[in-house]
């Protein structure tokens, strides 16, 4: 009877240390954490890379020459619409994809009216991020005459959080950079139990 007690006990607490806990993962080689502790995600960046001044926004950039860029944003959903499953989903596509699918359906109405010349390269297509289902989208938009690329992982979480992983470039400089944006996301590590 006592030692029942002090499993279930031990249960108990396990549980309540995984659900609030809110611990750092190993920074992984070369990397560094460029997330704050406000955010429920960490974002590793190059260790060369600079990190940005934080405003909700998780940004770091390649360095003053180079201003390629990673930010991580998350946003409230308020739009039921967002959540809407076809009737003709093809049934190996799991919903997370639709929702962000859908996310990205509504985002891209507001990238051609805000960004001159805006044009889709590919996506969406569906994608992992930290295991979750995602789409990732390439576009690329003109700003002050320069061309731009920008790709972006959409991953939306308990119907309720959209992530908006984004990679940009000028469209010179894009490839360059890639390769650690690939580094970026194989990396990227959603927080356990914390989502508020």
């Amino acid at each position: 009877m006592k030692k029942t007690t002090i499993c279930i006990l031990l249960v108990f607490v396990f549980i309540f240390l995984c659900a609030c806990s809110k611990t750092q993962t190993d920074t992984p080689s070369g990397m560094k954490l460029a997330s704050v502790d406000a955010v429920d995600y960490y974002m590793y960046v190059p260790s060369s890379w600079t990190v940005a001044d934080q405003d909700g926004i998780t940004s770091a950039y390649v360095s003053i020459a180079d201003k390629s860029n990673v930010t991580c944003a998350r946003y409230t959903i308020s739009n039921e619409a967002t959540f809407e499953i076809p009737a003709d989903k093809e049934e190996s596509k799991p919903d997370a994809v639709v929702y962000a699918e859908n996310y990205w359906t509504g985002y891209v109405t507001e990238l051609e009216a805000r960004l001159p010349g805006y044009r889709l390269i590919s996506g969406p297509i569906s994608t992992m991020l930290n295991g979750m289902p995602a789409v990732r989208c390439r576009y690329t938009a003109t700003l002050s005459g320069v061309e731009y690329n920008f790709d972006m992982v959409i991953c939306v979480r308990e119907r309720m959080y959209a992530y908006l992983l984004t990679y940009t470039a000028e469209a010179s400089k894009y490839d360059t950079n890639l390769q650690s944006f690939e580094k970026i996301i194989s990396e990227f590590v959603f927080q356990t139990g914390v989502l508020a």
